[in-house]
């Protein structure tokens, strides 16, 4: 008979305590949303080196095995001599064929570039260079930042407000500058929800990998 009652009671309380939860669930949710924006956007490789002659106008940038496909010799680069902080337009002179020794086990193989300068006033020998490329630009296309992307495996989604809740749609992204995107095709909205920052006391959307 006690053993009972104690299972009745538990059954009481776990029938108040949801009851109480859908009681207090909210109606009526906001999400913080970001807006789409129409920028040019631009995808830049960066790389650093320092100046080996001022007599000669000279430096050397080094370039990452990964990215030494994307630059050509001849071509022209934007350099930003940090120590006089001022920007400067630059020509990759020649890339080595062979990599740099290699100083860590296991890093990436490192060829360096050597750039002819323009003439720059209180510029010395050993001076820290930052060498960049537009590698693709695309101009006046749809944009969002990076956080309201969520990927699932390869395949890149945003979450759009409907009359339901959140639904998440794919989307095709293109050339990124490492902060906004490219969004190419997919999205019809003019606003998304962003995942991590919902309002105060509003409710996460569901997370890629759970139900669809």
């Amino acid at each position: 008979m006690k053993q009972k009652w104690k299972w009745g009671l538990g059954i009481g309380v776990l029938a108040i305590t949801l009851g109480a939860g859908v009681a207090l669930m909210p109606q009526s949710v906001d999400y913080k949303t970001e807006a789409v924006s129409v920028e040019t956007i631009e995808n830049v490789y960066t790389f650093a080196g320092q100046v080996t002659s001022v007599e000669e106008s000279t430096g050397t940038l080094f370039v990452d095995e990964r990215d030494v496909g994307k630059v050509e010799e001849g071509s022209p680069l934007t350099i930003y001599v940090s120590a006089l902080d001022l920007e400067v337009d630059a020509t990759i002179e020649s890339i080595a064929d062979e990599a740099e020794p290699m100083t860590t086990p296991g890093a990436s193989a490192r060829y360096a570039m050597d750039i002819d300068l323009p003439e720059m006033d209180g510029v010395r020998n050993g001076m820290t260079l930052e060498g960049s490329v537009v590698a693709a630009r695309a101009e006046e296309v749809d944009t969002l930042s990076l956080d309201s992307i969520t990927f699932e495996e390869e395949d890149a989604y945003v979450y759009v407000e409907e009359d339901d809740g959140p639904v998440k749609r794919q989307v095709e992204l293109g050339i990124t500058d490492g902060s906004r995107v490219e969004i190419k095709d997919g999205l019809d909205a003019d606003r998304v929800l962003l995942l991590d920052e919902a309002a105060i006391g509003g409710l996460m959307p569901p997370r890629i990998g759970g139900a669809q």
